[in-house]
């Protein structure tokens, strides 16, 4: 007796809720969190044809609730906009222990709404149980037979700990697809409530779904070409295309004393079976007279004992099983796209038994080799290309080793090297790179160095004077230290050189600071040792606005460019980036695998996993901007981290119409508009650079290059 749950996108006369979508029709039961969970989902099917399914679980009111959704757009409301429909039927743990696969009953219950013209309602009198279409047989796996040849790969969607992470591509109409998932869920019982799935992510998205259709995942089911792929192996396999066994089903042996008769059928005449049972005596007393007559019983065979098999036969019989279950796993993993572990399986298995596994080379071999690099590649950059990877220096340090290893086995294997293998060689440079990177907001100040030697004994001053937008921000991290002319906030603080952007340093020390506030002075000050000036401090005050640094002797006096990194009272960084020569700052090299080029747009930008390290810069003196190999300056435009395609080829104009000193070779300049003119817009700019442009739109140091 399941809960239900509409919402509606406003027809006439109602009132949209928070997330523009209205219920309509509620079960008083239902809890207000769960609905709002489910009004947040809100009605994401947009075509008036069709539907979509989803299930999935969510957690409310202390609860587990299970979810089984259905999407439509009927009609039109009073805007001319499609009515946009979603009906969800809300199960508990407890009844779906009793209950088909959620795949089934989306199937088999004729209740759903297509659209909804009344005024919104509480559902009273709903607890009863579904009326559901006459159940179809499960197993054996028949969908799956018609659908792809045999009903073994139903099993491509289940293993035995339940269901596995897939994308379907190319699927069948949501009644077929339906059916596929139901026969699926079969094979693993009661753990079909945990295989969440929705009928088309490109309307719901695949996130939080184990089945997926219309979705590109590391394991992905083609069904165009799912009748020619190998039908997976395996228990779970067999039954999907035998059917499923019962104990009940199983044939019982009777075992009766000898010379019992059976017992008569209910209903039917004890006669025949009287007579039978005169026959029998007769015939025993004629056998026990025939016997007695004999002088000797007859001699019992003679036992034939085979042989015992020989340790050779026993060590055959082990290669084998061994190699076959090899076989068998290496199928497995290439389905689901594990190329390294399929691959190192081979290896290891032809070094034991080369001549038995070269019966499968045909098989697998060319499998192996044409899709290792771009399997490889595909699983490294799921795991390297997260937002969140520069925060996670021991994720990129895994992925380093399993690089490495990946381009072992692969030279092993004698793997082409084709275009994936040179992209396995660019993110092993990737994942070299970024467990030395240290990314936190970075204040950018240009200007000069002044150093004071007052002798011998006398500690060397250097200061650095400070713009009033450097001043300006200063002030507002004071504040976020919660600094005020009443308190003083404690902080830490060091100094570090700046030869590159976000360089990660853990070997120089923090020294403890405070921030104090007086009436028109704020001071970012290290504590001092007795009798000495402080270390480190920042002045910021009307009349002088300077970073001061004092070092015991001249030959620790700065270089031209230095950072003051500063961790504030709750955890949170600043740095402060002094830079007194620009040409000395060498730009941090992504790599031009951290662009990403939008066809829609024609915006060439930073690859989600790079936009922190960009984002990170505040150009004290203007903005920071993304520009093409050869860009002129000063540029008018605002700066941008978001490069237009009319950008660059407003550049190849100009350089095609350049001449004089400072050229670029003709060769170069005619390789970029080849590749501009073939979309490679990426290539066509490289080298990239984010560059700083102060406000009159003349450039400033570079910082990052994507090379």
């Amino acid at each position: 007796m399941p809960l239900q749950l509409v919402f509606t996108s406003a027809p006439q006369g109602l009132t949209p809720g928070r997330s523009g979508y209205c219920t309509v029709a509620r079960h008083r039961a239902v809890p207000d969190r769960l609905a709002q969970l489910l009004e947040s989902v809100g009605t994401p099917h947009e075509l008036p044809e069709g539907e979509t399914f989803t299930f999935r679980t969510l957690e409310a009111g202390d609860r587990h609730w299970f979810v089984l959704s259905r999407f439509v757009a009927r009609g039109l409301d009073y805007t001319q906009r499609d009515n946009r429909l979603a009906h969800h039927l809300i199960f508990t743990a407890e009844e779906a222990a009793l209950l088909a696969p959620p795949a089934a009953l989306a199937a088999r219950w004729k209740g759903w709404l297509a659209e909804w013209t009344g005024a919104p309602v509480w559902l009273e009198g709903e607890n009863r149980p579904l009326a559901l279409e006459a159940a179809t047989p499960l197993s054996p796996a028949v969908t799956w037979r018609e659908a792809t040849g045999t009903g073994a790969k139903a099993a491509w969607l289940v293993d035995a700990t339940g269901a596995t992470t897939v994308g379907l591509r190319n699927p069948p109409a949501n009644a077929t697809l339906l059916k596929l998932f139901a026969e699926a869920s079969a094979l693993i019982g009661k753990a079909a409530w945990h295989a969440t799935f929705t009928t088309d992510a490109r309307i719901t998205g695949e996130a939080g779904f184990v089945w997926a259709a219309h979705a590109e995942r590391a394991a992905t089911i083609d069904f165009v070409e799912a009748r020619t792929l190998p039908a997976p192996t395996g228990d779970l396999a067999r039954q999907a295309a035998a059917g499923l066994t019962s104990a009940k089903s199983t044939p019982v042996a009777v075992t009766r004393r000898p010379g019992a008769a059976p017992a008569a059928p209910q209903g039917g005449s004890a006669t025949p079976w009287i007579v039978g049972g005169v026959l029998l005596v007769v015939a025993a007393g004629l056998a026990f007279l025939f016997t007695r007559q004999a002088e000797t019983p007859a001699p019992a065979p003679a036992p034939v004992v085979a042989p015992a098999p020989s340790a050779a036969d026993l060590a055959q019989q082990e290669e084998i099983l061994r190699v076959n279950r090899a076989v068998t796993e290496i199928q497995s993993l290439l389905e689901t796209g594990d190329m390294l572990p399929a691959a190192r399986l081979w290896l290891e298995t032809n070094e034991r038994s080369p001549a038995r596994l070269g019966n499968y080379k045909e098989q697998l071999l060319p499998r192996i080799l044409n899709g290792y690099s771009a399997g490889a590649v595909r699983q490294l950059l799921a795991r390297i290309e997260r937002r969140d990877i520069l925060d996670d220096p021991k994720a990129s340090q895994a992925a380093h080793a399993e690089t490495l290893e990946v381009m072992r086995v692969g030279k092993l294997l004698g793997v082409p090297e084709d275009a994936a293998w040179k992209q396995l060689l660019e993110i092993k440079g990737r994942t070299l790179l970024l467990p030395t990177l240290d990314v936190r907001p970075v204040l950018a100040v240009p200007g000069r160095w002044r150093v004071s030697d007052l002798g011998p004994k006398s500690p060397v001053e250097a200061e650095f004077s400070l713009s009033r937008s450097a001043v300006d921000r200063l002030t507002k991290w004071a504040e976020e230290a919660g600094a005020s002319s009443r308190s003083t906030a404690q902080i830490r603080l060091r100094v570090l050189p700046l030869v590159t952007p976000h360089q990660r340093d853990e070997r120089t020390p923090y020294v403890n600071g405070e921030i104090r506030v007086a009436q028109q002075t704020t001071w970012f000050e290290s504590n001092p040792e007795p009798g000495r000036l402080p270390a480190i401090g920042v002045g910021l005050g009307a009349r002088r606005n300077v970073v001061s640094l004092n070092f015991t002797a001249a030959e620790g006096a700065p270089g031209a460019n230095l950072l003051v990194e500063i961790i504030l009272p709750k955890g949170d960084r600043r740095v402060l980036a002094l830079i007194g020569d620009a040409a000395q700052l060498r730009p941090l090299d992504l790599g031009v695998g951290a662009l990403r080029y939008d066809a829609d747009t024609g915006v060439i930008r930073p690859a989600p996993w790079a936009e922190g390290a960009v984002n990170a810069f505040v150009w004290a003196h203007g903005q920071v901007g993304l520009y093409p190999a050869e860009h002129a300056f000063p540029d008018r435009d605002l700066p941008s981290v978001r490069a237009t395609r009319s950008l660059l080829e407003t550049d190849l104009l100009r350089l095609e119409a350049k001449q004089g000193p400072g050229t670029p070779p003709y060769e170069e300049i005619a390789a970029r508009r080849k590749a501009f003119r073939e979309g490679r817009l990426i290539e066509a700019g490289a080298p990239w650079v984010v560059q700083a442009v102060d406000a009159g739109g003349s450039a400033g140091p570079r910082l990052l290059e994507f090379r």
